[in-house]
């Protein structure tokens, strides 16, 4: 076998590698960064500085309802979740173990004043689920479909400051958050306790880059969707090797 022959094989070799690298990573599901306590956590790692480099490659919306209130010694999941693209038909996964309604927006947990704990609020929380990358890990197409990519679920008192940066950067660049490096902040916060603040960093330049970050946003929001489930921000971590990255 010549040199070129080679070289052409080992690239191919290469290919098959970070695929199965990227199928594994799809199949055992997407791990979740953590905010509890006002502390930014990976796999049970702080991360330093409580702040994060990132590229938000999507932002599914999440609901979640719990039959029984919060119980930090006993984690439960959701007795009826579901998770898509956007908000607009939504509808319980199939996963779900107690169903509440056929349709998300029409559901009697949905209605404002619906709180088990007899307050104005909804039953069911909307959340943003972000899936992230480290700025540093998008530095070319090869190296983004193969990069860990890691789960943040926004808090609710968060939810809104995170639409006014989506706004704001799609305006000021003309891109979507998935083309741009956006700084994730746990900052203290008065009135409740701590919230995530999301700056602009800079956009990317490399269209070939943004392209492969817009494309395993896409997968990645598919794989979400498809695998929605028991999955807590501030559960045991599993027995899978700690991050490299976070």
């Amino acid at each position: 076998m010549s040199n070129k022959q080679l070289a052409v094989f080992e690239d191919e070799l290469k290919k098959l590698a970070n695929a199965s690298i990227q199928a594994e990573r799809g199949s055992a599901g997407t791990a979740f960064l953590s905010t509890k306590g006002g502390v930014l956590t990976y796999r049970e790692q702080p991360i330093a500085g409580n702040a994060l480099e990132v590229v938000v490659l999507a932002s599914p919306v999440e609901r979640l309802y719990y039959a029984t209130r919060y119980d930090p010694t006993k984690i439960v999941g959701p007795s009826c979740f579901a998770l898509g693209s956007t908000g607009t038909g939504l509808k319980p996964n199939p996963s779900a173990s107690e169903p509440q309604h056929e349709m998300c927006e029409t559901c009697p947990k949905n209605q404002w004043g619906s709180a088990t704990n007899g307050g104005r609020g909804k039953a069911c929380s909307e959340k943003r689920r972000l899936l992230i990358m480290t700025a540093d890990s998008a530095t070319s197409p090869d190296a983004i479909n193969t990069a860990e990519v890691a789960a943040l679920r926004i808090p609710v008192t968060s939810v809104k400051g995170y639409a006014t940066y989506l706004q704001t950067v799609a305006t000021a660049t003309a891109r979507p958050l998935a083309g741009v490096i956006t700084k994730i902040a746990l900052v203290p916060d008065p009135k409740t306790q701590f919230r995530l603040n999301f700056s602009f960093m800079k956009t990317i330049e490399d269209l070939d880059i943004v392209k492969a970050l817009i494309m395993r946003g896409e997968r990645e929001t598919l794989n979400a969707i498809a695998t929605a489930g028991f999955e807590e921000d501030d559960a045991a971590p599993s027995d899978a090797a700690k991050s490299t990255k976070f």
